[in-house]
């Protein structure tokens, strides 16, 4: 799933916009809190990696940048800019005698990015500059934000909904303006049944239990260049007129089991497995088992896990 604007394009264009103030990286990804660069222009690889690099970061949070998200020039460090090693052994020796870094916030408070602005003199960039560039802080937020595409999903999905992101690896990301829960965690069955899923690179949707209640879980993936390869999402439903037991019947017909199959798995006889199957072709109005089955396999309406005693 795509946002609207190209993260990389976005990043060429508000380079335009400041060019008369040399460079700026990057976003950050909102799983290794890295810096990913979006655009840059003038600066050497070496002083890239230095802005880059995790004591950069924590360089940042102790002089309180990501917290207020104000751009904050050389001479506005507290002391001496001297003794801030990032200019005194990085942009100094680059030949930059001036300049400013802005952490880029979302209205919502994530920090998203980190703008870099250096020049050659110390009169630059004025107070009116550092103003002016403070105001796009939310504006260049927005557009850095790897999880942008949380937002459309967000609008499909509806505030409120629970869901949860996967990325590549499978780990489970947050998505802005959407709930969790218990079962959308890292390492809970439901997961790890929804990754094994996504590996299809296909839709896929089916019932869980969680105490004596049901969800439907649904496992869609994304497209494009963004942290989020799968999202998962959870809306409760009324299983009935099936009962739990109906429903891990359905499920492992669906499976393509046979009644003995069945009754092996969940140690129930055939001629129980034969009573549950017409109670189900009953309650779905379906003409005989195939047509159940695909029903089931149309409609979600299986069991993403049967505990199975054969195995």
């Amino acid at each position: 799933m795509t946002s609207g604007l190209n993260r990389r394009s976005a990043g060429t264009t508000n380079s335009r916009m400041v060019r008369r103030y040399p460079p700026f990286p990057g976003s950050i990804n909102p799983i290794t809190g890295e810096s990913i660069q979006i655009a840059s222009e003038g600066y050497s690889q070496q002083v890239l990696n230095e802005l880059h690099s995790t004591e950069f970061h924590e360089l940042m949070d102790a002089l309180g940048f990501k917290a207020t998200g104000r751009p904050v020039r050389m001479r506005d460090l507290p002391g001496d800019p001297l003794d801030n090693w990032a200019v005194a052994d990085v942009l100094y020796p680059a030949g930059f005698r001036e300049g400013l870094t802005m952490c880029l916030r979302t209205p919502d408070g994530r920090v998203t990015g980190v703008m870099n602005l250096s020049t050659l003199s110390t009169e630059h960039p004025s107070d009116i500059a550092r103003d002016a560039v403070a105001h796009l802080c939310a504006t260049l937020g927005n557009l850095a934000d790897p999880l942008q595409s949380g937002k459309w999903i967000t609008m499909l999905l509806g505030a409120g909904s629970m869901a949860i992101g996967l990325d590549g690896n499978g780990s489970a990301i947050s998505i802005p303006g959407l709930t969790g829960h218990k079962l959308l965690t890292d390492g809970t069955e439901l997961l790890n049944v929804a990754k094994d899923a996504a590996v299809h690179n296909s839709w896929g949707s089916f019932v869980w239990p969680d105490d004596d209640d049901w969800f439907r879980v649904r496992v869609v993936p994304c497209r494009g260049e963004q942290p989020i390869m799968t999202v998962v999402s959870m809306d409760s439903i009324d299983i009935r007129p099936l009962t739990r037991r109906e429903l891990e019947v359905l499920t492992l017909a669906a499976e393509g089991l046979s009644n003995q199959e069945i009754g092996n798995a969940l140690i129930i006889s055939n001629r129980t497995v034969a009573t549950h199957v017409e109670h189900i072709l009953d309650k779905l109005s379906a003409p005989n088992r195939a047509a159940a089955a695909a029903y089931a396999l149309r409609e979600g309406f299986i069991m993403g896990h049967v505990t199975r005693y054969d195995q």
